[in-house]
């Protein structure tokens, strides 16, 4: 135990009993403490520490008995020090081993050492090590609510490899000056490392935490101009709130990664707030998704789209999937899973064959009927999708005109080259495309004007907002109607999706929206009791 490398690397190696009373202590333990051996032998290791750090000792031995890491202060003669210990476990023996090193020059307050030790070096941030040890300062403080909003940025991998690590080095400082302006004086940003960042939000509760950090989105979505081109990028957030999604450091910086990867699995450059459900999938959940496509669980349901005369003229076609082990399984639960195991370009092409030939079917009552089809992330980004596509129109001879496919902002933005060549090839056979979402993402003119897009899709955030009573509706409102305008500008149309109450249908109306969808006019349902409202509105118009 007392060997020259430990001697040379440690300042003092300790072995106590269960009840930390020391039971050896190294050569240059002895020497560092200025004390011989046998006068520590027997005494109380806790004896030589602070009064006042004696809690965070038993603390790190309570949350990881077997290892654990802790800084404190131990006195050396009449003076204290700090020292970072590390301790391992001899279960046989029911012992622990100690291990210190004095670390009192980076603790020191106006030690450029200690400053370097809890920055990071690139951005002048925080870096993990100190942003751990805010949080859990916080957590030691008591009950008061926090939140921890984990970055990611969508697209840095490519500018990074595109342009060189040394302009990847000036977005992200270029980034963490956008995040330090939006910040708030009691909270800490800090650079977890590559292209991460994490947001310590005190006093506020994951909806408090979700508002403020929406103009992040904005933030990260301006141009960079440290890159040539202007390159473009987004950020993908997930939140966690103390303590009802973890009341340690881990757990709440897990289950924010979680929800991150939540916002990244939805289509990128959102922000998602941690859920239960949330956590990786059960391995037989995947069972049940393979076992499904293979059993045909997985069907169409269409919601009609009206104009604002309230005439049927189109659906959207919208994924099921009903378990025989698990029940129906909501969209939001399974799609992610299914992107994740790579299937989705496999689930998509089928859907969009499915939603063409039935398409077909009810062309036989109305020629000019328009089906919009979803395309996920994943799908578009698989090689050949412009291809499957074309397949699908030709194999079921439907007018490609009364096709509509809706993309997401964040899609369109991952790879501008190559989307603009697959759109072109697609709207050069007739093919619309719909923004998905739409305000929610990027909301960019420049890609709306260059981009064969045919409509946008109001979210059914903003549809929702407007008869609310809060002090941004009349501002939502004010946004819905510059969307549409915006939209009609370019010529483009505009659906508003989400409708639920006659107040809010007459606001769209009015507002000049040209298609309405949600539940006031109708769910989703079968291809059949879409049939039977085709009927109903071919005998009404008689």
């Amino acid at each position: 135990m007392s060997s020259p490398t430990l001697d040379r690397v440690l300042d003092a190696v300790f072995r106590v009993d269960g009840q930390f009373r020391i039971k050896f202590i190294s050569d240059q333990g002895q020497r560092w403490l200025g004390q011989a051996g046998p006068a520590v032998l027997g005494a109380n290791f806790f004896d030589l520490l602070h009064p006042t750090d004696a809690e965070r000792l038993t603390h790190a031995c309570a949350e990881k008995p077997d290892d654990f890491s802790c800084d404190l202060r131990m006195f050396r003669g009449d003076a204290d020090c700090w020292v970072n210990l590390r301790a391992y476990r001899l279960a046989a023996v029911d012992q622990y081993v100690l291990c210190v090193i004095d670390i009192s020059p980076w603790r020191t307050d106006d030690s450029a050492y200690r400053h370097a030790a809890e920055h990071d070096e690139l951005t002048g941030l925080a870096n993990r090590t100190y942003f751990k040890n805010a949080v859990e300062a916080r957590l030691r403080s008591g009950g008061e609510v926090f939140s921890v909003a984990l970055l990611d940025l969508d697209g840095f991998k490519k500018v990074n490899d595109t342009f060189g690590h040394s302009m990847g080095d000036a977005v992200l400082v270029e980034t963490s000056r956008r995040l330090s302006r939006i910040v708030g004086g009691d909270d800490l940003l800090a650079r977890l490392g590559g292209d991460e960042f994490v947001l310590l939000m005190v006093g506020k509760d994951a909806a408090m935490a979700n508002a403020m950090v929406k103009s992040v989105l904005m933030a990260i979505a301006r141009p960079y101009d440290t890159a040539p081109h202007n390159a473009y990028l987004g950020v993908s957030i997930g939140i966690a709130q103390f303590p009802i999604h973890g009341t340690d450091y881990s757990t709440l910086l897990k289950n924010a990664d979680t929800a991150m990867y939540h916002s990244k699995n939805a289509g990128k450059n959102r922000v998602s707030i941690f859920a239960a459900d949330d956590i990786s999938v059960d391995f037989s959940i995947r069972a049940a998704i393979h076992n499904g496509i293979h059993e045909g669980e997985f069907y169409l349901e269409y919601q009609p789209q009206y104009d604002v005369q309230r005439r049927l003229v189109g659906v959207e076609a919208l994924m099921r999937w009903t378990s025989r082990d698990f029940g129906r399984v909501a969209p939001d639960k399974f799609i992610p899973v299914v992107e994740d195991a790579g299937l989705m370009p496999f689930l998509g092409k089928w859907a969009l064959r499915y939603a063409c030939h039935q398409l077909k079917v009810f062309h036989q009552r109305m020629p000019d009927f328009v089906m919009s089809v979803n395309v996920s992330p994943v799908q578009f980004d698989a090689d050949g999708f412009d291809r499957h596509v074309l397949d699908a129109i030709v194999e079921t001879g439907v007018d490609p005109a009364k096709v509509v496919l809706e993309i997401t902002e964040s899609t369109l933005m991952r790879s501008q080259d190559r989307t603009e060549r697959a759109l072109a090839t697609l709207r050069e056979s007739g093919i619309r495309f719909s923004i998905d979402d739409f305000g929610t993402g990027f909301s960019s003119l420049a890609y709306l004007t260059r981009l064969p897009v045919s409509s946008i899709k109001i979210d059914k955030a903003f549809v929702r907002a407007i008869e609310e009573q809060r002090l941004t509706s009349a501002t939502d409102k004010r946004l819905v109607t510059a969307m549409i305008n915006l939209a009609h500008s370019i010529d483009l149309k505009v659906v508003a999706e989400g409708v639920e109450t006659e107040a809010q249908f007459d606001f769209l109306r009015q507002s000049g929206c040209n298609l309405i969808q949600g539940y006031l006019l109708g769910k989703p349902m079968s291809a059949a009791a879409i049939g039977q409202l085709l009927d109903r509105h071919l005998e009404a118009a008689l």
